[in-house]
């Protein structure tokens, strides 16, 4: 399904038209203060498109707010967060399936409690279509952290480990398949991690357990690492924004085009395969090796960066 439809189909052409007016008074006359959000879709959505938006808008203002998940504050320097509570599992896919009404009360509530006025409300509903993000324009940056190590680890994993409410439900690499994944490794002598949010994701239990909500200490725990393993999921969009290089799997070839599309800094993408959801755990350590034998020829011994700045647009975008 091409990208406009996936992200336009819960709004009317009526809708459409309408969310037209406010992009442009918002682009045109920007008030004194902006709010961002409700945010409340999924986690490669808000990294390679909604932060990105937000990051483009905030100069215009004098001050910035933004309502998103807990622990994702790093993601909008220059902006004060503020978190909704809405469960992650339930939210909805893409942008997530927030009531737009639901979403301004939610946002009027906030700033009225914090005493802020005269601001623009940004929501994820004025990009519901190409056209209306074309208004915008994005801004990115690439994430870096000091290592948690001083030696650097060769990979760190995110084994998905979460079943969303909704349509798109697919099934998450086993927690057996990733007790033995990261045993073929540890035995063949590479050294591994696992990232991701502890209630979210799986680490085997002989794994170096990186997890956290804080997006900051992920960052630096893929800041330790020469490449970053798990199924096409937000944390492989996290590691394009970190310059790291990524070795993944889908069931399907659309989920990996994504990846491959939203790759602003142009960092090396790796498939393990795009027709199973449980690729064999032999299948991934080749495909591991191999990268990391690619990737160590082309940065010179991981002596040179893997991901090209400045960062070039998102096509269609």
């Amino acid at each position: 399904m091409a990208a406009e439809e996936e992200d336009s189909d819960h709004y009317t052409v009526g809708e459409k038209l309408r969310l037209f007016l406010p992009c442009a008074r918002q682009r045109i006359f920007p008030r004194q203060n902006l709010f961002a959000g409700p945010y409340v879709g999924e986690f490669g959505w808000e990294l390679m498109q909604w932060q990105g938006f937000v990051r483009a808008r905030r100069h215009h203002y004098q001050e910035a707010h933004v309502m998103t998940y807990p622990g994702r504050d790093y993601l909008y320097e220059g902006c004060q967060v503020h978190h909704h509570d809405i469960d992650l599992k339930t939210a909805g896919y893409r942008y997530g399936i927030l009531d737009r009404e639901k979403g301004r009360q939610m946002i009027e509530k906030k700033a009225s409690d914090i005493g802020l006025e005269n601001y623009d409300v940004f929501s994820p509903s004025l990009l519901c279509t190409r056209y209306h993000k074309a208004i915008w324009g994005q801004q990115f940056r690439l994430f870096e952290e000091e290592p948690l190590t001083t030696t650097a680890r060769d990979v760190v994993f995110h084994f998905r480990a979460v079943r969303k409410r909704g349509a798109d439900v697919y099934q998450d690499y086993s927690a057996a398949a990733a007790d033995e994944l990261v045993q073929r490794c540890l035995e063949r002598g590479l050294s591994v991690g696992c990232i991701g949010h502890p209630n979210y994701s799986y680490c085997p239990s002989d794994c170096e357990d990186y997890r956290s909500i804080d997006l900051r200490r992920t960052i630096a725990a893929m800041s330790t690492a020469h490449a970053v393993v798990g199924k096409n999921s937000g944390p492989m969009h996290l590691a394009s924004l970190c310059g790291k290089p990524t070795i993944q799997w889908a069931e399907d070839q659309w989920r990996l085009d994504f990846s491959l599309r939203w790759n602003p800094f142009r960092v090396p993408i790796y498939i393990v395969s795009n027709t199973e959801s449980q690729p064999s755990p032999q299948s991934v350590y080749e495909g591991i090796v191999n990268a990391l034998a690619d990737l160590r020829r082309k940065s010179h011994d991981f002596t040179q960066p893997l991901y090209t700045v400045p960062a070039q647009q998102i096509d269609g975008y």
